[in-house]
This record gives C-alpha cells, structure tokens and sequence, in this order.
C-alpha cells in the first residue's frame, strides 16, 4: 500500500479516495448542469440522483466481496476493508445505479428514465477518466507484466518488474468514448433530439456499449484475481450478460427516431 496522504489511527485517506472523490462530484455536478438540456425537472432529479448516487456506493462495494468469493470470510471477518485500500467494482457501481435510477423514475412519474440515463452518461465517463488515475496512484487494478514501451514500475513489485499502466489506458479510453458520445449528442441535438414528447434513448445505450468494449479491450491486459472457472472475471460476464440489451435498446430507440422524426 502506499503511504496515505492522511491518517490519524486507522482512518487513512490516500489518492484512490481522493481522485475518486473528485471524479464522482466532476460527474454529479455536470450531471445537474445538463438537466435543463433534457428538459428534465430539476428538484425531482436531484432527489433521484442522491438515492441513485447511494446506490452506485453500495453495488461498487457489494460487487468486490461477489467477484472475489475465495476471499469472502476476509470480507465478512472486516466488513471496512470493502470500502478501503481501493478495488471498489466500477461494474457494480454502474449496476447499482442504473437499477436504482429505473426503480426511482417507475414509482416517480415526473422523470424520465431514458432522459437521466443520458444526461449521467458523458459524466460517467469523465468520472473514470478522472478516477482511474486515483486506481493508478493506489497501484490497484494493475496491467500484467510486459517490456511494452509504455510499462512502468509499480511499488509493490520487486526491482526490474514492469507492468501495463491498465488504470491509464482505461483512464484514456474513456475520454476516447466520452468525445464520441458528446459528437454523437451534438448531431442528434440539431435534429430535435431533445425535443417534447417521449424520448427514446440513444446516447446512453451507446455509452454502455461503449463502455463494455472498453472494458475488454484493456481487462485481458490487466491482472486479475477474480476469474471465473470458465476464464473470464465476473465483471466480464456481468457486461457480457448486459450488452444484448444494450444492442437492442440502441436499434428500438433508433428506430422510433426515424419513424417519428422531430418537427421543425
């Protein structure tokens, strides 16, 4: 571990928790900006987010004692080290939050789902991008070993071992993806994208495919110690399991654009 940037007793707060932290309010602020682009109520929204927010904390710290079964009576012996010296799932922190937001906007009318989903998407992003260099700063959630130009040495290996800097190319790629969703909104904004009646979600089912091929595109170069007996950690699998919705969630929404094109 490396040495914590403050610490008094067993209370420590180090550079994961503080890029996380600044990442998460980047995101939540931003997110509460781009209300008004979608037209949606601002007061009921905030309520929605503080749960939903509550939410994404929980399933990021439910998911790692869940991927890492061979470690769960460490986790049940010391609750605290869930939500301590880094790990915490970015899966299960969008898995959180996604079931609680469509909870919270079915029993409160006044918000539309699809609507949040796109205005939390591109601040998503920057919440990784912003974050993953907290997980670099940790040394958590490093890339195997390799001589790749790129390579660095971490603390915690012995002299000469370099490893992929995993937490930077996922930091990368999502400011990669983050300017791909932020052109495609723009395009659809001219078209009437936003505009009164239902809205059926583009942007965000985009950012979620985005957002697993981004995750296999770095996982298998990083070290993981949560797979399963079939190779792939549960974190995988999850996105895995998600992205036919994702695909047919896309094709729908595109499909009732067309078919109902805005006026202008």
């Amino acid at each position: 571990m490396y040495p914590a940037l403050f610490q008094i007793g067993s209370f420590r707060l180090d550079s994961y928790d503080v890029l996380w932290l600044i990442a998460l309010s980047l995101a939540i602020l931003w997110s509460l900006r781009r209300l008004r682009l979608y037209d949606v109520d601002e007061e009921e929204a905030r309520r929605v987010i503080s749960w939903t927010f509550i939410a994404m904390l929980l399933g990021a710290a439910a998911f790692k004692p869940l991927s890492r079964l061979g470690k769960f009576y460490a986790y049940a012996g010391d609750p605290l080290l869930i939500l301590t010296r880094g790990g915490l799932s970015e899966v299960g922190a969008v898995t959180g939050a996604f079931l609680a937001a469509s909870f919270l906007c079915w029993r409160n009318q006044k918000i539309s789902f699809q609507s949040l989903c796109d205005v939390a998407a591109p601040p998503a992003f920057l919440a990784i991008a912003v974050g993953r260099w907290g997980c670099f700063l940790n040394g958590c959630c490093v890339g195997i070993v390799s001589t790749f130009p790129l390579a660095v040495h971490f603390p915690r290996d012995p002299a000469g071992v370099l490893r992929h800097p995993a937490q930077l190319y996922y930091s990368a790629l999502a400011v990669l993806c983050l300017g791909i969703i932020l052109l495609v909104e723009r395009r659809l904004m001219k078209r009437g994208y936003a505009s009164e009646g239902p809205h059926h979600a583009i942007v965000a089912p985009l950012a979620l495919i985005l957002y697993t091929v981004m995750r296999f595109s770095v996982d298998w170069l990083r070290e993981v110690d949560d797979k399963t007996d079939i190779g792939l950690p549960l974190s995988l699998w999850a996105l895995l399991a998600g992205l036919p919705f994702e695909v047919i969630w896309l094709i729908r929404s595109v499909r009732w654009r067309k078919d109902h094109p805005a006026l202008p």
